[in-house]
This record gives C-alpha cells, sequence and structure tokens, in this order.
C-alpha cells in the first residue's frame, strides 16, 4: 500500500520505495486521536495516506488551529524534527486516518545513503515551508474573506470533512463571523 502511494504520489523509482517501505510502518488512527501532543518530543514524522488532521495549539486556555493536513501531506514537530526539543502544537485527526511513520532517526539516515531519497524529503520540507509562508503572508495582508475563499478554493472538500468551528479557529475568526463571510458570498 505505502509503495503503491509513493510511486503514484511522487513519483519515486522502485529501489527508493523499496528502502522507504520497508523502514515505516502503515499507523492507523480513528477520529480525535492525539498523533503529536503538545510538550513532548515526538521521534518520527508522517505521511497522511488517507484521512485528514489539524495542528493547534492552546492560547489563554483557547484551542487555536494553525494548520489541516491531507492526503499526500507531511505531518511532523518542526521542534522535535529540526531541534530535538518539545513540540509547541498538537496534531490532531479529524477523521479516521492511515499514515506512514518513519522514524526521524532513520530517517537521516536514508537521506544519507540514498540521493533520491534525500531529494525526495527536501521537496517535502520545501513544500512544507513554502506553504507555512504562504499562510502567515496571507494571514498578515488578507482579510478573513478572502482566507476563506482562498481555503475553499485549495481544499473544495474541505466544508465536507471539517468543521466551521475548526476552519473559524483556523481562519482567526469567530463562528459567528464565519457564517457571516458565507452567507455573504
Amino acid at each position: 500500500m505505502v509503495s503503491d502511494f509513493l510511486y503514484h504520489q511522487y513519483g519515486l523509482s522502485e529501489s527508493a520505495i523499496s528502502i522507504l517501505a520497508d523502514s515505516g510502518n502503515i499507523m492507523t488512527f480513528d477520529r480525535n486521536h492525539n498523533i503529536i501532543q503538545e510538550g513532548k518530543t515526538e521521534k518520527s514524522s508522517y505521511l497522511i495516506i488517507s484521512g485528514c488532521v489539524k495542528a493547534h495549539l492552546n492560547h489563554d486556555g483557547k484551542e487555536v488551529t494553525f494548520w489541516f493536513g491531507f492526503e499526500g501531506d507531511l505531518l511532523f514537530s518542526y521542534n522535535s524534527k529540526f531541534l530535538n526539543s518539545p513540540g509547541y502544537e498538537s496534531i490532531t485527526t479529524l477523521e479516521k486516518c492511515k499514515l506512514w511513520e518513519i522514524k526521524n532517526e532513520w530517517l537521516e539516515k536514508c537521506c544519507h545513503e540514498n540521493i533520491e531519497i534525500a531529494n525526495w524529503w527536501r521537496r517535502m520540507i520545501e513544500k512544507e515551508l513554502l506553504k507555512t509562508e504562504r499562510r502567515l503572508i496571507d494571514r498578515q495582508i488578507k482579510p478573513a474573506a478572502q482566507r476563506y475563499l482562498d481555503l475553499i478554493n485549495d481544499y473544495p472538500q474541505i466544508l465536507q470533512r471539517i468543521s466551521l468551528g475548526n476552519i473559524a479557529s483556523y481562519l482567526g475568526i469567530s463562528q459567528v463571523s464565519l457564517s457571516r463571510i458565507r452567507r455573504g458570498q
């Protein structure tokens, strides 16, 4: 299963896929499962095969959602992955998810030994960094209504998969404000 996914999603060679497939584990989680917990150092990275997740943190007792992940997306704690220190975020499943888990230490070893895997991993990280930059810039310069429309255009299935409460949190607005935006469309 992960072999087909890696081939169709990323076009990796059979040898690279064989190395990666043998290095990771397929894991299935029900809805509302915390994959990564705030304040803990996570030793693995994950690739979403099916399902969706949210990254969130607690700010003054309020949950703030700042990222959604879907099929083909990579999920990991930045602090844990790059600094080997506790993460500030939690990542929770929003529906039943099938993930491919690979230990960070093993992934580093694979990257050192195989240039194709190293390049694939670099492209994955670049993709995540570019998406993060876009979210930061959009949050600074675009009004919530435009960010909502962009979200719907980027992820047409989002309204069927993610609650309006989570979408409002992601946009940094209340559910009442989101309802007004949706009525104004």
